[in-house]
């Protein structure tokens, strides 16, 4: 997992942290299960962390990648694709950092490259939660002065699978050494799933994030 994303996090308790459950997430594989889902990764790692002693909770916004005269959106009113809902959810850590791990629509419609997390600091002046220039020289901007109404009904929908990933999550946690040994004699192409996540986990959430851009050229799938 690269963890570059990090580097923003001056926290080093934090930073280290992330770091784990970043590289947890990767092991797990669930940025590709459920990277395109940021309510889910959002309440994940909100609970992940708030277990872990610090004040994170799940914020409602949108997203812009702008590059030249081109704007990508990210859970903005009127950018969804059929059968995804409209809104963005990010963790928000200590009111002092944006973390967002629901980037996987990105790599789908925007670029294949698109990193699976990024985290800010937060800013002081909303509606703009926070920018981040991206190794492409675009600027990506959290905004708050339009939330979708359907966050909150979302988080409430995929609250059961959160609580049943979380359940796994745990269980890899307690028998990290023997997932890892797996790993290590499996190879890279097959995929390392704790058998409590087959038996609890439904294969990917219903009703995930999409997103759609204007101007930009069209994305690679």
């Amino acid at each position: 997992m690269n963890t570059a994303f990090i580097q923003v996090v001056k926290d080093r308790k934090l930073a280290h942290d992330l770091r784990q459950v970043a590289d947890d997430f990767e092991i797990l594989d669930f940025f590709k299960q459920y990277g395109s889902c940021c309510f889910v990764m959002s309440a994940l790692l909100a609970r992940i962390l708030s277990e872990k002693g610090y004040a994170a909770r799940v914020q409602g916004c949108y997203a812009e990648i702008t590059q030249n005269n081109g704007v990508f959106y990210i859970g903005y009113k009127g950018f969804a694709h059929d059968q995804q809902k409209e809104g963005h959810a990010v963790c928000i850590v200590d009111e002092q950092y944006l973390i967002d791990f629901g980037l996987g629509t990105l790599r789908k419609f925007y670029a294949e490259d698109f990193s699976h997390a990024l985290a800010c600091e937060i800013l002081g002046d909303n509606p703009v939660l926070g920018h981040l220039e991206l190794d492409s020289g675009a600027i990506m901007t959290w905004r708050t002065d339009w939330i979708s109404p359907m966050v909150s009904t979302e988080l409430e929908h995929q609250l059961a699978t959160v609580e049943r990933v979380l359940s796994g999550y745990d269980d890899f946690q307690k028998n990290r050494m023997a997932y890892l040994v797996k790993k290590l004699f499996s190879g890279p192409n097959l995929p390392l799933t704790p058998p409590a996540l087959l038996s609890r986990v439904t294969a990917k959430p219903q009703l995930p994030l999409k997103t759609q851009k204007s101007e930009l050229p069209a994305a690679r799938e």
